[in-house]
């Protein structure tokens, strides 16, 4: 399965409510909130089991979860932030166990990634499929791979798991957007 190009306007309107959804949390997008900033000594015993995104297709198929993506660098500060912070919180932790397939891209990696035959390099991958444009970038996509949108970033603990708890509940699917007027006829 080749990974889709073109964002549907559905999906631009989710990726729109994903990126509104941040800036009304509490810290906005890049402003840790305190539980972001403290260790829980609880989670140094659990990690997030990261894999290659051809596994994680496969796994998020077979399984029935969501995927997380984590495109990441070597390079980029802030993934080494979220790494010491919210991706040790045992919160984030045990959402992203039970509900996703982990993922972790290197967007500096000419590893190569076998797609059900379309074979392609993490570096483009993250450049030509998802078009990543600064670290870290977090997309989220469905059990069967179809898009649902990104996150941008440094996020804290406490606005990563209303974006984990969100897609997780499938509230992407839920949520009405109305293109019309704003507002609902009356009447017949």
């Amino acid at each position: 399965m080749r990974p889709a190009r073109f964002v549907t306007h559905r999906s631009k309107i989710i990726i729109t409510a994903l990126g509104l959804l941040t800036l009304l949390l509490p810290g906005g997008i890049a402003g840790g909130d305190k539980e972001s900033e403290q260790k829980d000594p609880a989670a140094k015993s659990k990690k997030i089991n990261w894999v290659t995104y051809d596994e994680g297709l496969t796994l998020a198929k077979a399984e029935d979860k969501h995927v997380l993506i984590d495109f990441t660098a070597k390079w980029c500060g802030f993934c080494r932030k979220m790494e010491k912070t919210t991706f040790v919180d045992s919160k984030v932790i045990d959402l992203v166990k039970k509900d996703f397939v982990a993922v972790r891209v290197n967007g500096d990696s000419n590893n190569k990634l076998d797609i059900d035959g379309y074979k392609i390099t993490e570096k483009n991958l993250a450049k030509l499929e998802f078009r990543i444009q600064g670290y870290p970038t977090f997309w989220f996509l469905k059990p069967d791979g179809v898009k649902i949108g990104a996150l941008r970033g440094y996020q804290g603990t406490g606005t990563m798991l209303q974006v984990l708890e969100f897609v997780a509940e499938r509230k992407y699917d839920t949520t009405a957007t109305d293109q019309g007027s704003g507002r609902e006829k009356s009447g017949p």
